[in-house]
Parts: structure tokens; sequence; C-alpha cells
């Protein structure tokens, strides 16, 4: 079972003051777009700074719109002012929209890591107001144990999380292997699938599975090329098996 996280959206100090900002506040409208914004920045600090047409509307705006209670033609205008000045990205081909910058903007903790924060200001508390032995006796060697071993779990926890590359990171990584695979084809297959492979299942390991895709351009010991992707599935289990 995943424990509880919190997320919250940090602002630098001088998001207001930045030439983007002003320069939607600077139109007619632009308080209303900033806002708007400001929530699809909150909409998508789960994703990473992804958001997704899934189609139940007739366009990405109008989706976001009734997503963040907004009217759909202020959400079409704050898309293009955004797009305009680099704020967000999307490829003509895929149904997936970047807020760029937003991986500097997010915070996150886990319950366990709230916990281990309130302990630890109530004991820093109590070493203002008791001697020593009583701060000892007070904390809890048991307690001190748990939270040590939660704090471990949450950061293997967050070494697992996996974020997806950019298309210049695979156009990289596809360079730096000789690789016969199409970055943009690969990028574009996955960021529409929203990174979940034919099975359904959350991609891990992006590379691993460029790996399989150069396996099935090419003769290997395993099988002949795959023709589909679970086909891409089976043949990737059986090149990390060993």
């Amino acid at each position: 079972m995943n424990e509880k996280r919190y997320y919250w959206l940090k602002l630098k100090e001088d998001f207001f003051s930045s030439k983007r900002i002003k320069k939607i506040r600077s139109i007619a409208g632009g308080d209303t777009y900033t806002i708007i914004y400001l929530k699809m920045l909150l909409k998508a600090l789960k994703n990473d700074g992804y958001l997704y047409f899934d189609g139940v509307m007739n366009d990405f705006a109008e989706e976001i719109a009734l997503d963040i209670d907004e009217k759909p033609d202020d959400v079409k205008v704050t898309i293009q002012l955004l797009s305009s000045i680099g704020l967000i990205e999307h490829s003509e081909d895929t149904d997936v929209y970047k807020l760029t910058y937003m991986d500097m903007m997010i915070g996150s903790e886990t319950a366990t890591t709230q916990r281990v924060r309130d302990f630890r200001a109530r004991r820093k508390a109590l070493q203002c107001n008791t001697d020593e032995t009583e701060v000892k006796h007070l904390g809890n060697v048991e307690i001190e144990k748990e939270i040590e071993k939660e704090i471990d779990i949450e950061c293997k926890e967050k070494r697992k999380r996996f974020i997806p590359p950019t298309l210049e990171e695979v156009k990289a990584y596809v360079k730096e292997r000789n690789s016969s695979v199409d970055p943009k084809r690969f990028f574009e297959y996955y960021e529409t699938g929203k990174w979940k492979d034919a099975k359904g299942q959350p991609v891990r390991n992006w590379k691993q599975k460029l790996i399989t895709w150069e396996k099935k351009d090419k003769p290997n010991k395993f099988c002949d090329h795959p023709q589909s992707d679970t086909d891409l599935e089976d043949l990737e289990k059986r090149i990390f098996a060993n």
C-alpha cells in the first residue's frame, strides 16, 4: 500500500516580478490568466509538470477549464500566452502538455516525513525546557528507531520514482549508443501512452525500454524481429533476466 504523499507549489520570491509573468499581467485580463496558470501548475503537481488531454471535452483547453473551473475562452487565451513565452510545450502528435520549469517548482513529502519533522520540532522544544536526561526519556529510543526506518523506506521510494525523459535526453542517449532507434518515434510512443508499457504498467527504466527497441531492429540470439509491443515486453524480460 503506497503511503500518502503531500504536494505543494514552490514559487520563487520574484515570481510576480519575472518578465514572463509581467507580460501576462500587462494585457487585458492578465490577472485572470495568471490565476489560470497557477491553477494549471497545481493540477500538474502530481504528474511532474505534465498535463494530459483525455478526450472528455472537444479540446485540451475545454478539458482543463472543466478541471479548474474556469471559462474555456480564458483558458484558451492563457495556453496561447504560455506557449508564446515558453511556459508550456506540446507536440502536435501527442495529447501531452508539459509546463516548463515545473521540476524546480514541485515540493512533496510523505506523511512519514511530516511526522518526523513534527517529532523533531517537539524534541527541540523539549531541549529548550528540560535537561538532557529528561529529553532522552521523553524521546523514547523505540520511536527514534521507527522514524529512522521510515526515513530509509522513503528514501528508497524516492530512488524508484520515475521521471520521464525529454526528447533531447532520448536523442542524446541514442547518439551515445549509436543506436538505430528513431528517438522521436520512441519518445512519442511512450509520451502518448503516458509512459506505460504495452501491458499498461508504468515504465520504470526508459533506457532499458530503448535497448529493447534496439534489439527489435536487428537479429539477436533470442528471437527474430518482434512484431508487436507484447513481443517487445517478452524480449525485454529475457534480455534483462540474465
